[in-house]
């Protein structure tokens, strides 16, 4: 299965290239290509630095900064009708800027086929409706209740609602050229119209197991999709063991590719010893 990562950021550039050179450092081969989102002045900038990197670099224009975090659907369908429809691949892991992973991506997203949309926090949206701000607030639930006509209103199938959360989204070649065309409605969020949208088309769903429980103080440490900054100690300890996480939302502090590798050095305690060359210049270029 070919694997290519879109990798999601606004700024940073500096901090973001160490983030993506231990990314190319457990991923051998894979492309990563860029979604940026910021301030389009600073475009260029973020090309000159990242440029080595990145196969390439897309700019969103003429979105705010609510689109931009509200529509992440829409920004994939964007990238993929203009230019991701020529890259040849079988699936496309979206990766945020504060989003760190410490396994490669086929140990991560291994139990799921090419033709499947893996998501963090799927479940049934019956589980959470009435607690969850997107469709429980009066002014977020009129939108929902109209993103639900839309969908039955215009889609034979039967489609069961379910909720998610952005941070770890893989999405097939397949599903995303079946939505190059579509007409997404700007109603409610992309956390609910994405696996909406994979029912209406026929696609399987399965989760990441990176978020294991709505509405826990506890999985606030380790990932979430709020403003609860994972720290790198809860990092640290999680890696040493052997059931530990291996993927954490948000953490937005500075990073050095030489430190990630160190952390990633730590899960060795659950598999067998990898050979790891300790320089930073021979182990990222």
């Amino acid at each position: 299965m070919k694997r290519i990562i879109l990798f999601r950021y606004h700024n940073k550039f500096e901090r973001n290239r160490h983030l993506l050179e231990f990314m190319k450092y457990l991923n051998p081969g894979v492309e990563i290509y860029g979604l940026y989102g910021g301030p389009p002045e600073k475009f260029a900038e973020a090309s000159n630095t990242l440029g080595n990197i990145f196969a390439h670099n897309y700019l969103i224009e003429g979105k705010d900064k609510e689109w931009k975090w509200k529509h992440s659907d829409m920004a994939y369908q964007l990238w993929y009708r203009d230019f991701g429809y020529r890259v040849d691949f079988d699936v496309m892991h979206s990766v945020e800027w504060d989003l760190l992973y410490f396994e490669p991506l086929d140990t991560l997203f291994g139990h799921a086929g090419k033709d499947t949309l893996v998501l963090s926090g799927l479940v049934p949206l019956k589980t959470i409706e009435d607690r969850w701000y997107w469709t429980r607030h009066e002014k977020q639930k009129p939108e929902w209740e109209k993103l639900q006509d839309y969908f039955r209103g215009n889609y034979e199938r039967n489609i069961v609602p379910y909720g998610m959360i952005g941070p770890g989204t893989s999405l097939p070649r397949s599903f995303l050229e079946k939505i190059k065309d579509t007409e997404i409605p700007r109603l409610s969020n992309d956390e609910l119209r994405i696996p909406l949208l994979a029912q209406a088309y026929g696609f399987s769903l399965a989760d990441t197991n990176f978020f294991r429980k709505w509405f826990s103080k506890r999985e606030l440490r380790y990932f979430n999709s709020n403003a609860s900054e994972v720290t790198i100690e809860t990092i640290k300890k999680q890696l040493k063991r052997k059931t530990g996480r291996r993927a954490f939302h948000p953490y937005g502090g500075e990073l050095d590719a030489l430190q990630l590798k160190e952390l990633y050095e730590l899960t060795t305690v659950s598999r067998s010893p990898r050979i790891l060359n300790l320089n930073p210049f021979s182990i990222f270029r």
